[in-house]
């Protein structure tokens, strides 16, 4: 891990899109169980001074920073953050604690069930391996109570709060009540899930991928292990939820997808401010065993689809057929490299990132080719489900279904628990 130090401060930097962060993820105004720190103590004379001088020198838009603030008046670092940040554009830059950190680099829960849901306590998914993935609550379960309590969301919270401990979750699935005894814990967590269709004498290859830490290096790689032995025609990757994370991450997906074809061309660039010039960085394609040489590629996106996954998309456009079956992505082209600096490690936006055309502006998003909802009553993997369906049909018809851009999108607000 490379050290930085700047005048009588050292600082570990953490490379990545992201690192741990999850706001820009699932839970789209929600709670999460990595949230961004809060605490009132330990934010002193000296971590302010080192914060100023992340912004008045590594801050991609250092430039735009309104110098008349004054900072001594700051209790937290996401006060000062907040304030200082350029609002045209930053919505993501901020400060977590090590252990957030690690939480989020070793797939790793703070205390949780494992399950996100709606403003109806519908399911919208589970994280995968959590409690409630392993006891059987589904996509599309509506909660009804718990523990015998009308849901809400203090009840939710209260079950929530007695780690280790069951709660009765009640459910409608269908023309079904079910009950579920779950118990919230701390517990690793996978990103991926994959398997292959057989659709029509094509091998479609279905990935699903929630986060790009670190440690799913080795969840890909078993992944794109059993594609390439089973020679598949076609894939897609779902990434509807996924938020980001790490760059070297997206470079090795990147790798799988197209790496027979590009080896050693260029991927993606990261251009800094002016004054960290010296920073800029190249990241190219590299042949793998388990590469693939896939002409096209299906992803699967909503506005939760965010840097680290819209990086992908747009670092594949140049080289190969990308097509995006949804709804536009969430639109965040920059990343940052995270500086420690005693209790916190502060993820400040400190460069832009291009594809080989050196293309990367899209703050409003990546737009889809087939406007598609999200499908809540379906799992992910099954044929049914709109987005997928959509792009099974795709594949088959080289169009669109005509129905699908008169679609009535859901607008609901997502949650994590």
């Amino acid at each position: 891990m490379k050290k930085i130090i700047n005048l009588i401060f050292i600082a570990i930097i953490f490379a990545g899109c992201g690192g741990g962060d999850t706001s820009d993820g699932l839970p789209t105004q929600s709670t999460t169980d990595n949230n961004i720190v809060s605490t009132t103590t330990n934010f002193g004379i000296s971590d302010k001074i080192f914060l100023s001088y992340l912004f008045d020198n590594e801050y991609l838009w250092y430039d735009k920073i309104d110098t008349n603030i004054d900072t001594t008046s700051f209790n937290t670092p996401m006060e000062m953050i907040t304030a200082l940040r350029y609002r045209k554009y930053d919505h993501w830059s901020y400060a977590e604690s090590y252990q957030e950190y690690e939480d989020f680099t070793n797939q790793k829960s703070s205390g949780s069930f494992g399950f996100y849901y709606n403003s109806d306590f519908q399911i919208i998914d589970t994280v995968l391996d959590s409690p409630a993935y392993d006891m059987g609550l589904q996509r599309g379960d509506i909660i009804i109570d718990i523990n015998d309590k009308n849901i809400s969301e203090e009840v939710l919270k209260d079950a929530k709060s007695h780690l280790n401990t069951p709660s009765k979750f009640r459910v409608v699935r269908g023309d079904e009540i079910l009950e579920f005894n779950i118990a919230p814990s701390i517990y690793t967590f996978k990103v991926t899930a994959y398997e292959i269709l057989n659709i029509n004498s094509k091998k479609i290859g279905l990935l699903r991928y929630d986060q790009f830490t670190s440690t799913s290096i080795t969840e890909i790689d078993k992944a794109f292990r059993y594609f390439k032995e089973n020679n598949i025609d076609e894939l897609i990757i779902d990434m509807r939820y996924n938020g980001g994370g790490s760059l070297v991450t997206t470079s090795i997906l990147m790798d799988k997808i197209a790496g027979v074809s590009f080896n050693g061309y260029l991927q993606f660039y990261l251009s800094y401010n002016d004054k960290m010039s010296n920073s800029n960085e190249n990241y190219y394609f590299q042949k793998d065993t388990n590469s693939l040489a896939m002409n096209r590629v299906f992803f699967l996106t909503t506005q939760s689809t965010a840097s680290a996954s819209e990086v992908t998309i747009n670092s594949l456009k140049p080289y190969i057929d990308v097509k995006l079956i949804g709804d536009r992505t969430h639109g965040k082209p920059v990343g940052m490299s995270g500086r420690s600096y005693k209790n916190y490690i502060y993820w400040l936006i400190n460069f832009r990132i291009l594809n080989s055309n050196s293309q990367g502006e899209f703050y409003d998003g990546i737009a889809v080719d087939c406007s598609v909802e999200d499908d809540i009553t379906y799992p992910r993997n099954d044929i049914r489900e709109d987005m997928l369906e959509e792009a099974i049909y795709y594949i088959e018809h080289n169009s669109c279904k005509d129905n699908m851009s008169k679609r009535v999108k859901y607008g609901y607000k997502v949650n994590k628990i």
